[in-house]
């Protein structure tokens, strides 16, 4: 029995705006998200070297993350970060989670220095926040490429399960500076968007044969308001073998200001010691 598809006379693409983006409807709409990462990736290769622009980096989000090409790009980004929302226990299921901890295992992940909605995150002790102290750092922490959010559905259940099932994806890149806000020599990183990805459409190679579409923009407000969405969801994610219930890995760090005070003052003595 031939398997059942859609006539391929529903495709098409088209400007999204008067700035150069695409959109794209029918079958097979994860080819513009792909284009779109080829785009950013040949770009970077047709720059000038240059220590201050560190290449293209993708933060998504989608229920499911099982496209091989999509995936093979991912290994190409300087780094990414895609949140799905938590993969069940059937044998489907557990055949694919391999996957994913390679993905993890072969590519840099995500590094919070470059993002200050994140920038204080660590892994929690107990369910309490890190206490930092004068001489620690903060900023150090690396989040893997898939991170996933939310409930976990068994096959027993017969209630309703909330997922997170937004599909986007942010394309941008890493950028570095040689001197701080104050201007004094420090190594700095950021994350600087370019377009986003917005669709109907799951990061999955079962999506490419349903009906979907899937639009690039530039708008600088829905660049800086889903820029935010999704750090929360990175921030607010778990790892591939998380909890059935929500149990976010990362907290924002707790200061030691007590410690920070005494520091501070020793400082100041000391400057005026000197001066004397």
């Amino acid at each position: 029995m031939p398997v059942p598809s859609f006539p391929s006379s529903f495709n098409d693409e088209f400007p999204a705006g008067p700035d150069g983006q695409r959109a794209y409807v029918g079958l097979d709409v994860l080819r513009g998200l792909i284009a779109g990462v080829d785009q950013a990736l040949e770009a970077h290769r047709q720059q000038r070297p240059s220590a201050r622009r560190q290449g293209p980096v993708l933060i998504g989000v989608s229920p499911w993350l099982t496209d091989p090409e999509l995936m093979r790009k991912l290994r190409e980004l300087t780094c990414a970060c895609i949140v799905i929302t938590k993969q069940g226990r059937s044998k489907r299921d557990l055949e694919q989670l391999p996957e994913l901890h390679e993905l993890n295992a072969v590519t840099p992940g995500l590094p919070v220095e470059a993002f200050p909605d994140l920038i204080e995150l660590a892994p929690h002790l107990d369910d309490e926040p890190v206490t930092v102290g004068p001489y620690d750092r903060v900023g150090e922490l690396v989040i893997p490429t898939v991170r996933t959010l939310g409930f976990r559905r068994h096959a027993s259940d017969s209630g309703y399960v909330p997922l997170m099932h937004a599909k986007l994806a942010l394309l941008g890149d890493l950028w570095w500076h040689d001197e701080d806000a104050l201007g004094y020599p420090a190594d700095v990183i950021g994350f600087r968007a370019r377009r986003l990805w917005v669709s109907s459409a799951n990061f999955t190679l079962s999506s490419r044969a349903s009906l979907e579409y899937g639009y690039w923009s530039a708008d600088p407000a829905l660049l800086e308001g889903m820029e935010r969405f999704l750090l929360r969801l990175v921030a607010a994610s778990e790892g591939l073998a998380g909890a059935d219930e929500p149990a976010p890995q990362f907290l924002p760090v707790d200061y030691d200001d007590e410690a920070l005070r005494e520091v501070m003052a020793e400082s100041e003595w000391e400057e005026d010691a000197e001066d004397e």
